[in-house]
């Protein structure tokens, strides 16, 4: 098939499309890097005006409104609009996402069934899943952060190489900017916002997608891919008509299967909660699924998402099981160190060192509690974003700014800090101060201080031992 773009450019795609969905019909190039997307210009709806507008949408999508622009960390995590196909028909094309790296439908890493029928070399770990999840949050951050909602964040808009730690969002041609672009969907399914399936049940036009409702898919998403499961699909009967029950699930009846003050929507015991993501994953969670629900300006947002599972992944340890179907898992601080996929119990080594993270406050020696908590474990590396408050890992795109700044090691019975290229860090232990030039290392003790420098900026980590 030949493709006229309206730069007057000429392409060759395949004759048939590998996928068909409501908006129009996918081909791919004859070179299999590039995908078009031909709208079906032959529904009743169609016509010149809606023609027009769908051109003048493609181009400020294209245009003004390309948060990829001058930004190559960001290029890898949309499959973002590149051109207007003029003929055969209008359409819109784009990079083909598994010219370099398969994805799969985040669908995939969300259900039992799904799952087991990956490869074991694509299903990834935990600690893989958690990358992920940090990365769908650093993609809503990156389009909220210009103004833009996507309107159907769901499992098959997010594209997946879970073993790779990579995901990408596709299906961007129908962005929403207010004021400007409106919505043009709803949203899928599950992952509609309380608000869009009450408003769609009661044919309700005012209520429409916004950054808010995104922010409800993307905490269902979060959810799904950490712990396999509905936040609000539980035992809860709300009617005998299958479909309005579905309704009520996830509309005015919505209730969170872990809502501290209402358990008739809980699994039967034992399950694995959000307790198991630590305190700050926990508490989001139980803000997006209580007050959330009902109030939209009160879901967390992308940022809070990101930051809290990066910090979240310090916390993790890898399981002694090689048969152990998660093969990661956060060490709490007040539970047993036993893998909640598998049971098994860490077997060694007897005790890691905990690193409590402060920020400097007012004048020169003050400090107090950052969120951080920082895992020892062998081969764990420290970055700027840990040792600093100047950069955030979300932020963080050049190589430079994510070479790691220092590593935990294991040896002979000792946690040692190594210190790859910091300079001024500083340890403070028994009352005397010790500095670590970059190529040192320093053994880690309980009661321990580091000073990771001298600057405004610098944090101070608080080590203690944590017995296992």
């Amino acid at each position: 098939m030949i493709v006229t773009l309206q730069d007057g450019t000429i392409e060759q795609y395949q004759d048939e499309p590998f996928a068909s969905g409501g908006q129009g019909e996918l081909y791919f190039s004859k070179d299999k890097q590039a995908v078009i997307k031909l709208y079906h210009t032959h529904d009743p709806t169609w016509n010149r005006t809606v023609e027009e507008q769908r051109t003048m949408v493609l181009r400020k999508i294209i245009g003004e409104f390309n948060v990829t622009k001058n930004d190559s960390a960001a290029k890898e995590l949309f499959a973002w609009p590149n051109g207007i196909v003029k003929a055969p028909r209008l359409g819109v094309r784009m990079s083909n996402v598994n010219a370099r790296m398969e994805h799969k439908p985040l669908t995939w890493w969300i259900g039992s069934k799904a799952f087991n029928r990956l490869s074991t070399d694509v299903r990834g770990n935990w600690l893989d899943r958690t990358r992920v999840a940090s990365n769908m949050a650093r993609i809503a951050w990156k389009l909220h952060g210009s103004g833009l909602c996507h309107s159907d964040f769901s499992s098959d808009n997010f594209l997946a190489n879970v073993n790779r730690q990579h995901v990408v969002l596709i299906d961007l041609d129908s962005l929403v900017v207010p004021g400007v672009l409106p919505p043009e969907m709803l949203g899928t399914g599950d992952y509609m916002a309380p608000e869009i399936v009450t408003g769609h049940a009661k044919r309700d036009t005012n209520t429409r997608p916004s950054i808010y409702t995104d922010l409800h898919s993307l905490a269902v998403l979060i959810y799904q891919l950490l712990l396999m499961r509905h936040p609000l699909k539980g035992p809860k009967h709300h009617s005998d008509d299958a479909e309005r029950d579905d309704v009520m699930a996830l509309g005015e009846g919505a209730l969170y299967v872990e809502d501290p003050d209402d358990r008739s929507n809980r699994p039967p015991d034992p399950f694995n909660g959000a307790w198991l993501l630590g305190d700050e994953v926990e508490t989001l969670m139980r803000r997006a699924f209580t007050t959330g629900l009902r109030s939209p300006q009160s879901r967390p947002l992308a940022a809070e998402w990101g930051d809290a599972l990066v910090r979240m992944s310090d916390q993790i340890i890898p399981c002694a099981n090689e048969a152990c179907p998660g093969k990661a898992f956060v060490l709490l601080r007040d539970r047993p160190a036993v893998c909640p996929w598998c049971g098994t119990k860490v077997p060694r080594p007897a005790r890691v060192p905990i690193m409590r993270l402060f920020t400097g406050v007012g004048q020169a020696g003050h400090y107090q509690p950052d969120k951080a908590r920082i895992v020892g474990w062998q081969a764990r590396t420290l970055h700027r974003w840990h040792t600093h408050t100047d950069l955030s890992e979300r932020a963080a795109v050049k190589q430079d700014e994510r070479a790691p700044v220092a590593e935990i090691q294991y040896k002979q019975g000792q946690w040692m800090l190594v210190n790859n290229t910091m300079t001024g860090l500083r340890v403070a232990s028994s009352g005397s101060v010790r500095k670590i030039e970059p190529g040192q290392s320093s053994t880690l003790e309980h009661g321990q201080q580091l000073l990771f420098g001298t600057g405004s900026s610098a944090r101070l980590a608080l080590v203690t031992m944590q017995e296992l």
